[in-house]
């Protein structure tokens, strides 16, 4: 008897010959890129810095776990350092502005990128830009182009000179400002 193809069928006898029978079943996977700050090791923290008429710097330090080509942004939540509770006068801010660098350091052979933005260019409702401007999408932000694996080296600074717009700045306790940093995959 003669079975054509759609009518073939295997069957195996325990301890008949042959005793096996070799199935081949395809298997496969990929492994897609991913990028976030390396536990306990994001950009956290804060500082005083004083009276808000002199200069300032601080550093925050932070930890990539980025296998892939990536972004980085900023945002601003005041555009400067607000006292929300002051309404100035005529010749008179209750804003003070300043300064945030950007510097992201790669895996060995990744050239390192930075990047200097006023705050008031990294608010999401303001019109200008800055090269790292938040959030991060797959094309805004600073990037990187390779991967960070737990390589030290990469910070956010905050800095300015002493204060020297033209308006005085108000009298007050709580000038003050959040940034939040955003990463996005960026192939």
């Amino acid at each position: 008897m003669c079975l054509d193809d759609a009518q073939a069928q295997v069957t195996a006898y325990a301890g008949g010959s042959p005793s096996n029978i070799v199935l081949s079943i395809p298997v496969t996977a990929s492994v897609g890129g991913r990028c976030g700050f390396a536990p306990g090791l994001a950009p956290s923290g804060s500082t005083d810095v004083g009276e808000v008429n002199n200069a300032f710097s601080a550093d925050f330090p932070f930890t990539l776990e980025c296998t892939v080509p990536f972004r980085a942004a900023v945002i601003s939540q005041n555009g400067g350092l607000l006292a929300p509770s002051v309404t100035p006068a005529v010749g008179y801010t209750n804003l003070a502005p300043y300064l945030v660098d950007l510097n992201l350091v790669g895996d060995v052979g990744v050239t390192p990128v930075s990047g200097t933005c006023d705050t008031a260019d990294l608010q999401t409702s303001s019109g200008a830009g800055c090269v790292f401007k938040g959030p991060a999408t797959a094309g805004q932000g600073l990037r990187l182009d390779g991967s960070s694996y737990d390589t030290p080296g990469s910070f956010l600074r905050v800095h300015r000179g002493a204060y020297a717009a033209p308006e005085i700045l108000t009298a007050a306790n709580a000038y003050a400002d959040s940034l939040t940093v955003t990463l996005s995959v960026s192939p």
